[in-house]
């Protein structure tokens, strides 16, 4: 299995202000895989509440996934948000349960969604001018691996990169997650675990490799780490929080996992034959050509 990949990059030399652009054909894409990824999967279904071009001023996407599971009869809904002020350069990226979005002026337009996890105030390249973008759509519509990916990089190791989209079939529960990065390499996930009927929230990637400084290393497959309460010295000790296992969360095989932080777009070929490209600064790494056999 193996990526279909877009290049939206723009050199910033066709006049106006590209990063609407950008974002305006990579909403093009996803709405063509989020009509087929849907028809394959009629019992969870994906859907835009706000995308770019809705707001003036602003840009970025709120999506919405309809799981397969209930809870309590009722079916789960999940919300991602990332949404870039284009007069500031801030961002806010936000992933969490439906029933903590509430539509209106909050962010331009977009709305508020309390609850689950997210961060403010990173920096998109707010000025007019023509800048360059690094941006790239990566997605699958195999059955059971479906994903897409947009992630786009004004400046290479710096807070002006994100991957902004990422939605995925978990290959461990079969159902939809949701994931974003802001642009200072901060990762946020929402899915749902089946079997305890409770919302998984994460804010980062397994790491197998703590330094960066190490030569580029991949995990196959991905797995996401659900926050788990903090353990600190307290007195007396019953007030320490239970020790819990957490079910894993597995992105489709596709993906893998890299130990440097910061990069965007770096392109890497294992010893195995196979290609990979970064997608962000969350050490997360996209397979481009499969290995050799």
């Amino acid at each position: 299995m193996v990526a279909t990949i877009t290049d939206l990059s723009r050199r910033g030399d066709t006049g106006g202000f590209v990063v609407p652009q950008v974002f305006a054909s990579a909403d093009a894409l996803l709405r063509t895989w989020m009509a087929a990824a849907n028809a394959q999967n009629p019992s969870q279904q994906l859907s835009i509440v706000k995308a770019p071009g809705d707001v003036p001023g602003f840009t970025g996407w709120v999506i919405k996934a309809r799981l397969a599971v209930l809870d309590a009869g009722q079916p789960v809904e999940l919300i991602s948000q990332w949404v870039a002020n284009l007069t500031t350069g801030a961002i806010t990226t936000h992933c969490g349960l439906a029933s903590g979005y509430t539509p209106g002026a909050a962010l331009g337009g977009y709305g508020a969604l309390t609850g689950g996890v997210g961060t403010t105030n990173s920096l998109i390249e707010p000025l007019p001018e023509p800048l360059p973008i690094g941006a790239m759509v990566a997605s699958s519509l195999a059955a059971d691996q479906e994903y897409f990916c947009f992630a786009h990089s004004q400046h290479t190791f710096s807070n002006r990169q994100a991957v902004v989209v990422l939605i995925a079939k978990d290959v461990y529960s079969g159902q939809w997650h949701l994931s974003l990065t802001d642009n200072l390499s901060v990762i946020g996930v929402v899915g749902w675990r089946a079997n305890r009927s409770l919302p998984f929230l994460s804010n980062s990637l397994r790491l197998d490799y703590a330094s960066s400084t190490l030569p580029l290393m991949l995990t196959v497959p991905v797995q996401w780490v659900p926050i788990t309460p903090g353990i600190a010295a307290a007195t007396p000790p019953a007030v320490n929080p239970p020790v819990q296992w957490f079910d894993p969360v597995v992105l489709p095989a596709d993906f893998g996992l890299y130990n440097r932080t910061a990069g965007m777009f770096g392109y890497f070929i294992g010893s195995d034959g196979s290609h990979w490209l970064q997608m962000g600064g969350a050490r997360l790494a996209l397979r481009l050509v499969e290995a050799t056999p």
